[in-house]
């Protein structure tokens, strides 16, 4: 049997709950004080808001988050001389990036105004706030491996309350309109950039030194999440284009809504990665070094796996009762039509939990390229069998291709993490068979 209480009384059970508890907080603040922006911002203002925040997440995928998902990967691995080397190569990396970003933004700018309503000006801030924000994330990333969740959280926290606090200060007493709001989110990255930068000076990982060795290691590493990446942004967008043009607004606003709430399971999952994903890399990293005299071991991380699959089942269940209920007291009936949404949706977040149990694995194998061959072609299977679903069966073909396409997503990565890393996936009771033996 599956013991529940090994899961409650570890370590990343108690770190996990501060990592929800902090991120809980952290988007807490900006949900709080959108009521207060939104009375001095038309809904064009926060539009073009909107579309800065989606060309920086674009932007970003080649500028950094991709190279520093490494950093977990390579931080058990190494001895602290060869990973303050990693860590150079990977800021140095990140900036010649950004350099090449910036240079093709010169030449598709007018582009770019024309398509997101972005000017020169700020797209040259949105990059600016990038190149910070990398350095912001690397230091976010090593608290994490360092198993330091108080710490992650905290500054996870005091970054949306300066944000918070500035966007009230530009939007709400100077009056600035939209572009307070932005200068706000670029200011909270530059300050908080900086600091990181300090700490990461501080703690030695800071020099202008580059090894050959570990760039192209990174590369090798990094390239081929870049589709895989990009793979999530894509389905998340395009099934709400596809509503608004086969069906109407009302659908993609009902389909929204019940997004919104899946988006909580989704917030729970990332700030239970947070400390699962550096505790995977420990017990792989230890794995590694005695195969053969930790096979028990193995055996009770494979358990404490199909455990985890179980409790997220669980939460998503509770939180589709919870949710089906509380749209019924919070929003006017016009909304209950999202009802008929929330059981694909909460099933498709089921299915990204699960595939961020096994998707570690493959990063800790530097198995990538095969990574991003999956998620890509998930991703434009997802898209086709949306647009035949909403042809066919109208808008709740929308969430149940979501669904589909989690569970052919999932199903993949998860053969192939089991193929790329061997653990005794299919044989948990051999260890308590021994153990019991030993007794």
């Amino acid at each position: 049997m599956i013991s529940f209480k090994q899961i409650y009384s570890s370590s990343l059970f108690r770190k996990s709950f501060i990592y929800v508890f902090c991120d809980g907080i952290n988007k807490a603040i900006p949900f709080l004080l959108l009521p207060f922006i939104t009375h001095y911002l038309t809904p064009a203002d926060y539009g073009i808001v909107t579309n800065i925040n989606v060309y920086i997440q674009v932007i970003s995928v080649f500028c950094y988050t991709c190279s520093v998902g490494v950093i977990p990967v390579v931080f058990y691995k190494l001895d602290k001389a060869e990973l303050q080397k990693y860590i150079s190569t990977i800021i140095i990396i990140n900036i010649i990036t950004l350099l090449l970003c910036c240079i093709l933004s010169i030449f598709i700018s007018h582009w770019i105004d024309r398509v997101l309503n972005i000017s020169v000006n700020f797209q040259i801030l949105s990059l600016i706030s990038i190149l910070f924000s990398g350095v912001t994330s690397v230091n976010m990333i090593l608290w994490r491996c360092e198993e330091k969740a108080v710490a992650f959280g905290s500054y996870q926290i005091s970054q949306s309350a300066v944000n918070a606090l500035s966007t009230i200060v530009f939007v709400i007493i100077l009056l600035m309109g939209w572009k307070g709001r932005v200068y706000s989110m670029i200011l909270t990255s530059i300050i908080f950039g900086l600091f990181s930068l300090y700490l990461l000076y501080k703690k030695g990982y800071v020099s202008i030194y580059i090894n050959k060795k570990y760039a192209k290691q990174l590369l090798v590493f990094a390239i081929p999440l870049i589709p895989h990446a990009l793979s999530f942004w894509f389905k998340s967008g395009i099934d709400k284009i596809m509503l608004t043009n086969m069906t109407n607004l009302t659908s993609n606003g009902l389909y929204s809504v019940s997004l919104t709430w899946g988006g909580i399971i989704s917030m729970f999952l990332t700030a239970f990665s947070n400390a699962y994903n550096p505790y995977i890399f420990k017990k792989l990293s230890c794995f590694d070094k005695c195969k053969d005299s930790t096979v028990n071991e193995q055996r009770r991380l494979v358990k404490l796996i199909y455990g985890m699959i179980l409790l997220i089942f669980i939460f998503s269940v509770i939180m589709f009762f919870i949710s089906f209920v509380l749209i019924q007291i919070m929003y006017d009936d016009s909304y209950y039509g999202s009802l008929q949404y929330l059981p694909w949706i909460m099933l498709a977040q089921f299915f990204q939990g699960v595939y961020l149990l096994f998707v570690c694995f493959i990063h800790y194998s530097f198995k990538t390229k095969i990574l991003g061959i999956i998620t890509l072609s998930s991703s434009l299977l997802q898209v086709g069998i949306t647009y035949l679903m909403i042809l066919y069966v109208g808008s709740i073909g929308a969430a149940i291709s979501s669904a589909l396409g989690g569970l052919f997503m999932t199903f993949l990565v998860v053969r192939y993490a089991m193929s790329v890393y061997k653990l005794p996936w299919f044989n948990i009771s051999y260890a308590e068979n021994t153990e019991r033996k030993q007794l």
